[in-house]
């Protein structure tokens, strides 16, 4: 599975505007959230970004971009029902190509040298399959997330073949 593609949902009522927050990056560098977003993307090898925005969104998005706005395409969603329905909006630009999907009020870390982004994009190809990084949630805090049952690849310590979400 080759993934030219990304999907950036940034159009959640109260977590649209994080996006645009400026931070330090880890080379002391002042970027926007989203730029930090579209190079994780990048470096994944991927070009083709669009972000899901309310109407209206996507000049202050464009300008947190900077240099990184050539690569967007904005899409809307028209109404505020949750990111199932913010993925679906992003369908004219997906079509039926695989794509990597990044929520734009997270920022991905990862503990080795690739980040996130790469790291999902590589075993998407080599397991030639849909991918989700997940990470483990105390039971107590499940109400608050979305879960997943599953079990573990022969041979591969950090991947689960999912059987229930």
């Amino acid at each position: 599975m080759h993934i030219t593609k990304a999907v950036i949902t940034a159009a959640g009522r109260n977590q649209r505007t994080l996006p645009l927050q400026t931070l330090i990056d880890r080379d002391g560098r002042e970027k926007s959230v989203l730029a930090i977003l579209i190079e994780e993307v990048q470096q994944a090898g991927i070009d083709d970004i669009c972000v899901v925005v309310q109407p209206g969104d996507e000049e202050p998005y464009a300008a947190v971009a900077g240099r990184h706005a050539a690569h967007l395409h904005f899409i809307h969603q028209t109404a505020p029902l949750g990111y199932g329905h913010a993925i679906y909006s992003a369908a004219p630009f997906v079509g039926d190509d695989p794509f990597l999907h990044l929520v734009g009020d997270h920022l991905y870390v990862s503990r080795g040298a690739r980040g996130c982004a790469q790291q999902l994009v590589a075993v998407a190809a080599r397991e030639e399959c849909a991918v989700s990084a997940v990470h483990p949630t105390r039971e107590t805090l499940l109400p608050y997330y979305g879960a997943i049952g599953g079990r573990r690849v022969a041979g591969q310590p950090d991947l689960y073949e999912v059987e229930t979400v």
